[in-house]
């Protein structure tokens, strides 16, 4: 279900609905590095992050059932509001659950977009038990996240793009969580172009892909709060998981401190707004691929933007004090 043909299918069912976002050299991180260095700027997306492709790709393929039911799914907030603009725009009702230290301006973007929240205590395994009741109480139809065969193959739109953008490209770095984006691109730059490597990038708080690779199997790991508010998946999907399995050359795993700086150098050097959860790859690359031979052309996934104006703020000043 996951051929190279599925996730073709999918592009031609999404379409136009997303936009193709640039892919920008980076003469700093060129420079810093020893790489040629790109990168792909989904806080440009609609929705300023990567998921109205998954939100697209979970709904165009069952879109009449998701009209008479309406959907339930759970978000950190980017999905939310992806998903809740794609509902809008499609004429489903959408409702979400969310933890209760989700980000406010996640939660009142989805709000704005026309989803109902429903909040669940602050664990993962809360969240998809909410989800799982809201659904049986009220029928509404489950679009998982990531872990859906359409929101995978949506997510795999991005690999397309890179590919048609830079088509010698040698490897690619993506912010992880529970896998959808990872699995997706993965899935299609590996079956396009073999020769690319392809890496996840993940939190030290948050190694629950990372820890899965080492172990064999998705397992569960315990989480601390991070910075990278995007990525709090405590377990890998089971879809997502065989697919960054098979297609992943590693997963390389970042402290708080180097996500910090990564969103401050995008910032200070590159003049994006990127949140912490999608300069997760750039920290990565900044850690494990600085000054690594060959030179090769690199790509980082920015995954979003969706960040508080005043936490930026503070972030920077922490990195560059006034």
């Amino acid at each position: 279900m996951f051929a190279l043909k599925d996730f073709e299918q999918a592009r031609a069912l999404v379409g136009d609905r997303v936009r193709v976002t640039p892919l920008l050299y980076s003469d700093s991180l060129s420079v810093a590095t020893g790489h040629e260095v790109y990168l792909k700027v989904e806080s440009f997306q609609l929705t300023h992050s990567f998921k109205i492709r998954a939100a697209y790709g979970g709904l165009l393929p069952r879109l009449e059932e998701a009209r008479r039911r309406g959907v339930v799914t759970g978000s950190s907030g980017n999905f939310a509001q992806g998903i809740a603009y794609a509902g809008r725009e499609l004429g489903v009702r959408v409702t979400v659950v969310m933890l209760e230290r989700s980000a406010r301006t996640k939660v009142e973007a989805a709000r704005r977009l026309g989803a109902e929240i429903v909040f669940c205590p602050n664990e993962f395994s809360e969240r998809a038990k909410t989800v799982e009741r809201l659904s049986r109480e009220q029928g509404k139809l489950i679009v998982h996240s990531f872990d859906d065969e359409g929101t995978i193959r949506g997510n795999g739109t991005l690999g397309f793009e890179l590919l048609e953008q830079l088509p010698d490209l040698d490897a690619v770095v993506i912010p992880t969580s529970g896998g959808g984006l990872l699995a997706g691109v993965a899935a299609v730059v590996k079956q396009r172009r073999p020769v690319a490597d392809i890496y996840g990038a993940q939190p030290e708080h948050m190694p629950s892909m990372k820890t899965s690779l080492e172990k064999g199997a998705a397992t569960y790991v315990e989480t601390k709060p991070s910075v990278a508010d995007g990525l709090v998946a405590a377990c890998p999907g089971r879809l997502t998981f065989p697919l960054v399995q098979r297609y992943v050359k590693d997963v390389l795993l970042v402290s708080e401190d180097e996500i910090v700086r990564a969103v401050a150098h995008l910032f200070e050097q590159e003049k994006l707004v990127i949140e912490p959860s999608g300069a997760v790859g750039v920290a990565a690359l900044l850690r494990y691929l600085h000054g690594t031979d060959p030179r090769r052309k690199v790509v980082c996934v920015l995954t979003g933007g969706n960040v508080e104006r005043q936490r930026l703020v503070e972030m920077i000043a922490s990195v560059f004090p006034a």
